[in-house]
């Protein structure tokens, strides 16, 4: 079987969507297991916390180690109940402070299987409910199957060009306390800014079938390599400076690809909006596969009215 046809949630209309759209919401967290975590994530001390903090990147290993234990005894039971023939990877505390103006961009989580024969995933669930103005979760429905890329903060994104394109077409999720996003790791997705008076915090643990070996990947001065990798590796070590040791498994070959605006419109199947010619204010399209009714949309000739009346 193919990546995407392998079975990964014991549901099977809930994994015809995580493979459709690249990722499904869950009841997740029942209120007793979002209220003990809450209790653990203040025990962090005020002055380790940044605008946006995981605990997975602390530098204390064993901090790490525990924080880890503590979300993946509470993903547990939920886990067992939806997941298929896949394992429970470690886990961090996601924060992202109140007044904060800053959105995360859109992207792609780090590959860390190989793509071609098992897909990743990330559990990803909120301690509070989210809404417009508290720093809610973004994804891009469809993107995680656009295109094949390796991924890691060495590696440039793909989309990098087009990000603030990406955003208009994102779908905000309110989610509930302890409800879980679900998605593939090559989903695209963002979050806004958290502007309201309490912390965002959420937590979230990755998951790999049970017979994928995990992988590294690494930019080695345009090269691309790949590594055999550990769940200990990405507790233990500083994974954003490179392989540490990890037994190298080859080189790739990779052609970086760039994503324009042309490109984004392709790929997701959206359809761009209509072009202007600056002299005629005509709208630029190849007419003769449309209708008369698709290229004279109410919109396109409220505009053409308006230029013949007032020339703008």
């Amino acid at each position: 079987m193919t990546a995407f046809n392998t079975q990964v949630l014991t549901d099977a209309e809930a994994d015809k969507l995580l493979k459709k759209q690249g990722y499904v919401v869950l009841p997740f967290l029942n209120d007793e297991e979002v209220s003990e975590l809450k209790s653990v994530f203040l025990q962090i001390k005020e002055g380790e916390l940044t605008e946006f903090y995981a605990t997975a990147h602390a530098k204390d290993v064993e901090f790490r180690k525990k924080m880890s234990e503590y979300v993946r005894k509470a993903f547990q039971r939920s886990f067992d109940l939806y997941f298929e023939n896949y394992q429970l990877l470690g886990g961090s505390f996601i924060t992202k402070r109140s007044h904060s103006n800053q959105i995360l961009q859109p992207h792609q989580d780090w590959n860390i299987v190989d793509e071609n024969r098992f897909r990743s995933y990330n559990i990803w669930v909120p301690l509070l409910d989210l809404n417009e103005t508290n720093g809610a979760i973004q994804v891009l429905p469809g993107s995680h199957n656009w295109l094949p890329t390796y991924r890691h903060a060495s590696i440039p994104c793909v989309f990098e060009s087009v990000h603030p394109l990406i955003l208009t077409h994102m779908l905000s999720l309110h989610l509930k306390a302890g409800e879980a996003l679900i998605y593939d790791h090559a989903l695209l997705h963002a979050s806004e800014a958290n502007l309201s008076e309490t912390d965002r915090i959420a937590c979230a643990c990755g998951t790999i079938p049970i017979d994928a070996q995990m992988q590294f990947y690494w930019n080695n001065d345009g090269n691309i390599e790949a590594y055999a990798s550990s769940p200990d590796f990405f507790m233990c070590e500083d994974v954003f400076s490179g392989p540490h040791g990890l037994k190298k498994l080859g080189n790739l070959t990779y052609s970086f690809p760039k994503v324009n605006e042309v490109d984004f419109y392709k790929l997701s199947g959206i359809i761009p909006p209509p072009v202007e010619d600056n002299h005629t204010n005509d709208f630029i399209s190849d007419s003769s596969s449309k209708t008369w009714w698709q290229t004279y949309t109410p919109i396109n000739i409220f505009r053409e009215i308006k230029f013949r009346l007032i020339g703008k």
